[in-house]
């Protein structure tokens, strides 16, 4: 006689059991995965900070730049000057509607565009390519600020947080101050 094998499966108790585990696991690893995530974001957004640094520097050194006939100096008195002319610091905003006109048609903001990969004064907030995750209902918004003596600069993310916390804020202090804020910064 022929025996018949017996091929039962897996008991109900036993899948409650793989599934309370998996759950378990994954309540566990999900918060720290979201973590690692919004830090990629934060190096990501720092990254470009320092792409934008990179072009706004070397526009600021470029022969053909210091020597235009338009509003490139403009923007060199922009990104040395040591005050708003309000007491306050020198505060550049590198994002839409900040400045038109003569202001985007020079050399200057040529070389930061040829430089960056992209104009920061035309191209839409959204399509900038910022990943993390800003204050709430704030986009992040990059800027500049000249440190008090002039012959520095940093750029950085308003409403951004370099902590990857979630929680932005919207840094409106000092060149020499931007180290004790939360904002992601390049000096």
């Amino acid at each position: 006689m022929k025996q018949l094998k017996s091929n039962r499966g897996f008991s109900l108790v036993e899948m409650i059991i793989v599934i309370a585990i998996l759950a378990l696991t994954v309540s566990i690893l999900a918060p720290q995965l979201l973590k690692y995530i919004e830090k990629a974001k934060v190096s990501s957004d720092t990254q470009l900070c320092d792409t934008l640094h990179s072009a706004i520097t070397y526009a600021l050194m470029d022969p053909e730049v210091l020597t235009a006939n338009d509003y490139s100096k403009k923007w060199i008195e922009e990104f040395t000057a040591t005050s708003n002319g309000f007491g306050g610091p020198m505060d550049i905003k590198l994002y839409p509607g900040a400045y038109g006109g003569q202001w985007l048609n020079c050399k200057f903001v040529e070389t930061v565009t040829e430089i960056a990969g992209y104009n920061p004064w035309t191209t839409p907030l959204t399509e900038q390519k910022f990943q993390s995750t800003p204050e709430d209902g704030y986009f992040l918004m990059p800027c500049a600020v000249v440190s008090e003596t002039g012959n520095g600069f940093a750029v950085y993310l308003a409403h951004s947080d370099r902590t990857g916390h979630k929680q932005g804020e919207n840094f409106n202090d000092t060149y020499e101050e931007l180290e004790n804020s939360k904002v992601i910064y390049v000096k």
